[in-house]
């Protein structure tokens, strides 16, 4: 996957107690109570977006750190990506 993404500054992120959180500044009735808690992958994929390095280049740099093959990181990440997109934490970058 060769697109950049960049994160959303509708979300801070805060480290509480070893974990990654992820919180809406812009609250809707519906996420009122909203609060994203990252695992370990997924607190080293937000690390990592930075709206200049593609997908493809962050598998590579986590490849090493994870005891999975490159199809199981790839399918993670991609996962991962769909539910930081579907809360709007993360957007594409523009070109």
């Amino acid at each position: 996957m060769d697109k950049i993404f960049v994160k959303s500054a509708d979300f801070v992120q805060r480290e509480v107690a070893g974990e990654l959180l992820l919180i809406p500044l812009k609250r809707q009735l519906t996420d009122i109570n909203s609060l994203y808690v990252l695992n370990e992958t997924g607190a080293a994929l937000w690390r990592l977006i930075d709206g200049k390095h593609t997908v493809q280049d962050i598998i590579q740099d986590l490849s090493g750190e994870y005891a999975v093959t490159l199809e199981q990181l790839t399918k993670d990440l991609d996962a991962l990506i769909e539910d930081l997109l579907s809360i709007k934490a993360i957007q594409e970058a523009p070109p």
